[in-house]
């Protein structure tokens, strides 16, 4: 089983709640069994535009509104499978880089 295999998040029910998947963890803690940490953020303002706001900052793009959680869930889970290559965690920015880069622009 790959390790995003069973990946899901329900963004609007966090963003109601004032909440943003803003990262997601590799080996990180030993506290919990999985080897996914989800980081999750207090979002105060522009929560309908959060996470189309982050994907511009990483990569310098905009997308259509309607691809933006599966585009924010697809770099979680790359993010995810390029550290367990490496066995070490990477950051966010290089995992949304490399997802647009190598993934989301071959299609």
């Amino acid at each position: 089983m790959a390790p995003t295999d069973d990946f899901q998040v329900n963004y609007e029910n966090l963003l109601k709640l004032g909440y943003a998947v803003v990262d997601i963890r590799y080996k990180d803690y030993d506290v919990l069994q999985d080897s996914q940490k989800l980081i999750i953020g207090k979002v105060d303002n522009d929560r309908d535009e959060f996470y189309a706001m982050m994907l511009k900052q990483y990569t310098g793009n905009d997308f259509k509104p309607n691809e933006v959680y599966e585009i924010w869930t697809n770099i979680l889970k790359h993010k995810i499978n390029m550290s367990s290559m490496l066995n070490r965690d990477i950051a966010i920015k290089v995992a949304a880089l490399d997802y647009f880069e190598t993934v989301y622009l071959q299609k």
